[in-house]
């Protein structure tokens, strides 16, 4: 089973898993699995730098978007979708171990909780070389001393800060150059406009019942400002999810409010699918830049 960490940031600040092993048929949320590597240093810098209270971290630690990263640094992990960091929490959640913290998101990075040193499972690599990418790793938090894992109890796996190890791997989603203006990439939030008209497409507003708020159509006026007209484009791929959309290149597109995807149906209409119904086969589509193209094909390397 593949499984990526999470984390949503809003109300609920822990750390939980997200399936990705059946991702043709049940999309996973990627966007709340994208971390992003804001400051790596070593050890002895970092500890320098937290011992200096006159100075600010952002001042005096590298950027870790801009560097090599090497085993044995310590790493702080900005979570894309909220802002907030990944960091070892003081509480304790565990029914099986009495031992583990909690592992979750804290919006400032006072402190050591939010840092953490990455080094190699395999002895093929050592202390000082470099990171690549597919390598098994194990993560440990500078500030209690113990290994980001995997635990399992009441029947589910839970994220927490033990002495016992889980091997972790990354998996990029683009390649953190410069985004460049006016093209797409996975992940970004759109409005989709019926040609040269100010139509966007959408769905019925909440007073409306479930079964209605299914269907989608173009409409004009406020819902142009409105969180009701927004979609998120999600290619079919895990790793490099976040990468440049090509004219051909499958995509579901995601209802923001509702988390339902677009899906074309026997009869040609198109109506909101559960994430659980997401299937290739009825919510994949592409852009074409003229009518007469081939039809897009859905066999996309690294789908999974």
């Amino acid at each position: 089973q593949k499984l990526c960490l999470a984390a949503e940031g809003f109300g609920n600040r822990l750390c939980f898993l997200e399936s990705t092993s059946n991702s043709k048929n049940v999309p996973p949320d990627l966007s709340i699995c994208t971390f992003v590597l804001e400051q790596s240093l070593s050890v002895r810098a970092l500890q320098e730098m937290l011992a200096n209270t006159e100075e600010k971290a952002e001042g005096s630690a590298q950027g870790g978007g801009h560097r090599t990263l090497l085993y044995g640094h310590a790493i702080l992990l900005r979570h894309s979708y909220s802002g907030m960091y990944l960091c070892c929490l003081s509480t304790s959640r565990s029914s099986m171990d009495k031992l583990a913290f909690d592992v979750g998101l804290q919006e400032n990075t006072t402190g050591e909780a939010c840092w953490w040193t990455i080094h190699p499972a395999s002895k093929q690599r050592s202390e000082g070389e470099k990171v690549r990418v597919g390598d098994d790793l194990i993560l440990v938090s500078i500030s209690s001393e113990r290994y980001l894992h995997l635990s399992y109890g009441n029947g589910s796996l839970h994220v927490d800060a033990a002495f016992q190890q889980t091997l972790w791997s990354v998996a990029p989603i683009s390649s953190g150059s410069e985004v460049a203006q006016g093209y797409l990439i996975g992940g970004d939030v759109l409005r989709l406009l019926h040609g040269h008209m100010d139509e966007c497409l959408t769905v019925p507003s909440g007073e409306h019942g479930e079964e209605q708020r299914r269907t989608v159509h173009y409409e004009g006026g406020a819902v142009s400002i409105h969180a009701r007209s927004l979609w998120r484009l999600e290619t079919l791929r895990v790793a490099w999810s976040g990468s440049h959309i090509r004219w051909g290149q499958p995509f579901r597109l995601r209802h923001i409010t509702t988390g339902k995807y677009i899906s074309l149906m026997d009869d040609k209409s198109l109506l909101l699918t559960d994430k659980e119904k997401a299937d290739v086969k009825s919510t994949a589509f592409c852009f074409r830049s003229s009518k007469v193209q081939n039809k897009c094909s859905i066999n996309v390397p690294g789908i999974v």
